[in-house]
């Protein structure tokens, strides 16, 4: 039995063309894939970093299905990938002695 995780997530990079040297003309884009969000968004960071043009998104079939194209890539490093688990609303009882 593997331990491993899907892989759910991908980030394609690529040298933008002014910035291409002829070594790089063939291959201009590669991709990764990663088992999170969490995972993606860091070596998506370290690639926009270096200067790479930058996309990322979901792998299908998984659901919900996210795009994040390279004009809102700094966007998505600033949202955070763990959402803060919310916790069920809690209501008092309030009698009607108490009630002014």
């Amino acid at each position: 039995m593997s331990t491993d995780q899907p892989k759910t997530w991908y980030v394609s990079f690529g040298v933008p063309k002014k910035l291409r040297k002829s070594s790089a003309q063939r291959y201009p884009r590669l991709s990764e894939s990663f088992p999170t969000e969490l995972d993606a968004q860091n070596f998506a960071r370290q690639k926009f970093e270096q200067g790479y043009v930058v996309t990322a998104g979901t792998i299908n079939p998984c659901t919900p299905r996210r795009a994040i194209p390279s004009t809102v890539i700094h966007h998505w490093f600033a949202e955070t990938s763990e959402q803060p688990l919310a916790e069920p609303a809690s209501f008092e009882v309030i009698k009607e002695s108490d009630l002014p």
